[in-house]
């Protein structure tokens, strides 16, 4: 069967998360990108890279002969500080030849390259058990990295305990502006560094999400000290069809580190999907950190690479 490849559209972006959400439905083993990612890269990661208006150019969408999307093949847009083009493939439950396969791999070669002063590079994410795209890889000459893309899982059925040190509470963004949301953010991801913002990159990236289709401001959710300064926080997105929540981002400032507020702000963010109906919850880490509060690894993506160019 011939698949034709269209350019995409801003319409795409709906018609491309609801793919995401039935591939999983129809096959709960299907690896593609939850709806977190899609969401948080396109507001949030192409805001702080600058790279908005110009990933729709990037992104390659393949239909079948009744107009259905039946693979995706995207970066998150992000460019800043890295050596190597990202391609991210989103694959339809379907059974595709080789040829297709290698037709998929040639159009990340061909427009999500990245290139910088050590070459031109591309990176390729594929699951651990991919060995049809695997095997195409290896003949085109890609090379096996060491680290892997993880995916951590929680099973929830009841309420979980949230418990917060005295002077602490919950907000979320109903409350909490996207200026204390940006500098919170930029501290316990280590770009800033001073007690002022250095620049207001994180609060526009806050701004931004709130346009993105599946953000809800009360699963937007903060730990606020006495203060009300944002101490903690978790981004936690809801698909309804599978029944899942997805945590994105997740972290603490430095100063209130080993506090028990990351947990405290998972679960509070835990006990809201569950009363929208979630019994899953997923993050896109294996960190200790996750699996100490009750999250166990279930996945890997490899990461395969290749120089195109000196």
């Amino acid at each position: 069967m011939a698949y034709m490849r269209k350019a995409y559209r801003d319409e795409d972006f709906i018609r491309i998360r609801d793919f995401l959400k039935y591939t999983l439905y129809e096959n709960p083993s299907r690896k593609n990108w939850l709806i977190d990612r899609w969401n948080f890269g396109r507001y949030f990661s192409q805001t702080m890279h600058g790279t908005f208006d110009t990933w729709p150019e990037t992104v390659g969408i393949w239909e079948d002969e009744n107009n259905e999307i039946i693979a995706v093949v995207n970066s998150e847009g992000e460019v800043i500080n890295r050596k190597a083009g990202s391609a991210f493939f989103q694959l339809g439950n379907r059974d595709f030849t080789d040829d297709f396969l290698s037709e998929l791999i040639d159009y990340a070669e061909s427009r999500l390259a990245l290139t910088t002063e050590e070459g031109t590079y591309v990176n390729v994410f594929v699951d651990e058990d991919a060995f049809s795209i695997r095997k195409l890889l290896k003949e085109k000459d890609y090379t096996l990295l060491e680290w892997k893309d993880p995916m951590s899982c929680m099973d929830i059925s009841g309420c979980l305990k949230v418990e917060l040190p005295e002077g602490f509470r919950i907000a979320d963004a109903n409350e909490v502006s996207d200026c204390q949301k940006g500098f919170a953010h930029g501290r316990a991801f280590g770009y800033y560094i001073n007690d002022a913002p250095d620049d207001d990159a994180a609060e526009r990236c806050f701004q931004a999400l709130r346009n993105a289709p599946d953000y809800l401001p009360e699963l937007d959710l903060s730990i606020l000290d006495r203060n009300g300064e944002v101490a903690s926080f978790a981004g936690v997105w809801y698909d309804d069809l599978n029944r899942i929540g997805i945590l994105e981002p997740v972290g603490t400032i430095p100063k209130y580190r080993r506090m028990g507020l990351g947990k405290a702000v998972v679960y509070e963010g835990i006990n809201r999907v569950l009363k929208m109906g979630a019994n899953r919850i997923f993050v896109g880490s294996d960190q200790q950190f996750y699996i100490s509060i009750g999250f166990r690894a279930i996945y890997y993506k490899q990461i395969w690479q290749k120089k195109l160019r000196d």
